[in-house]
């Protein structure tokens, strides 16, 4: 018995000397918590035999740009994983930027992204980013960013813009100055596409001159003649300025021709119905836009369709009804034809407008 304990107790011993440690140590087993922090730590670490993207400069300063030049700049790619990284796609932030690059970039290669952004809409300070997408598992999203001041090198005073409101039939004009330090600046041409349209380019005078600026200023005037088409006007005119740092201007150019006379609604449907009961009725709006005619009037209204009426009600000055009334009498069946319109305005002086419905 006595060598029993004898040989117990030297194993004891052994283990807290060596072996028999962990066994009695304080740690305490692994919990929840501490399990979820470690699958997290293990899905945020890079794939080790994967792709890893690496930027060297994720912001770049472009400096001082000349309004209307192209900003390129290129950024550096690297690849300091062990499988090929791909480059699935570039995002612009705005339709002003472009992007060209490499899709394909080998373990321990480099590839670039050029981004390239159109400063002709833009003046002063401009930030402009890009999104890079790849299958780099620890980053598939980077964000690269481009800034500049872009410098007008020729100034549009008092505004960057012609804004032309006309009536039919009449002409209309707007005018700015064009403006710079530069000492080869002498403008030579001016064209814009629209045949309607017309711009000259003259040699500010003296004594009409920008106060505060260059003494070397042009006055360019943009004409809408009488045979311009009702509706939205847009584009630019463009000049050839002689700068060598802005070679072209583009000056936008938007407004609106108005008719002498709106009538609305544009056509008239009466729909399918009975003449039963009250007499069915529409009506038609004629408005005068044209303020030096103040003597403006309908003077007369009539429909092509036997049956349907039309009279003139003065609403306001300016402004007329004319009414439609669909006679009881009138036959079945589907009716077409059209309302004429006759009013003392010289460019719009008869005003035709199809009306038509079925009688049941």
């Amino acid at each position: 018995m006595s060598s029993n304990i004898k040989a117990g107790a030297i194993g004891a011993l052994a283990f807290v000397l060596g072996l028999g440690v962990p066994a009695f140590a304080d740690d305490k087993a692994a919990t929840p918590a501490d399990k979820k922090a470690e699958d997290k730590a293990k899905s945020a670490a890079p794939a080790v035999d994967g792709p890893k993207l690496q930027i060297a400069e994720d912001k770049k300063d472009a400096g001082v740009i000349p309004q209307g030049e192209v900003v390129k700049q290129t950024f550096l790619l690297k690849n300091t994983g062990k499988a090929d990284l791909h480059v699935t796609d570039v995002k612009p932030a705005c339709g002003c930027t472009a992007s060209d690059y490499d899709k394909v970039i080998k373990p321990g290669g480099e590839g670039k992204i050029t981004l390239s952004i159109e400063t002709k809409n833009f003046t002063g300070p401009i930030s402009k980013s890009a999104v890079i997408l790849t299958d780099d598992p620890s980053a598939p999203q980077h964000t690269i960013f481009v800034t500049a001041n872009v410098k007008p090198y020729v100034e549009v005073l008092p505004q960057s813009y012609f804004r032309l409101t006309a009536l039919t039939g009449e002409p209309a004009s707007s005018d700015v100055v064009i403006v710079s330090d530069e000492a080869d600046f002498k403008p030579s041409k001016a064209e814009v596409s629209q045949a309607f349209l017309k711009v000259d380019l003259q040699p500010v005078a003296e004594k009409d001159r920008v106060p505060n600026k260059n003494a070397n200023q042009y006055k360019v005037v943009l004409t809408a003649g009488p045979d311009t088409p009702e509706g939205i006007l847009s584009g630019a005119v463009v000049i050839q300025t002689g700068s060598k740092k802005q070679p072209e201007l583009r000056i936008t150019y938007s407004g609106f021709v108005k008719p002498t006379v709106s009538v609305t609604p544009t056509a008239v449907n009466f729909g399918n119905f009975e003449t039963k009961g009250d007499p069915v009725k529409r009506y038609v709006t004629v408005i005068n836009n044209n303020s030096k005619n103040e003597t403006f009037s309908v003077t007369k209204a009539e429909t092509s369709i036997p049956g349907v009426s039309a009279e003139v009600v003065s609403s306001d000055k300016g402004k007329f009804q004319v009414v439609l009334t669909v006679d009881q009498k009138i036959k079945k069946g589907p009716f077409d034809g059209q309302l004429v319109i006759r009013t003392n305005d010289s460019t719009r002086n008869e005003v035709k407008i199809p009306i038509k419905g079925v009688i049941l």
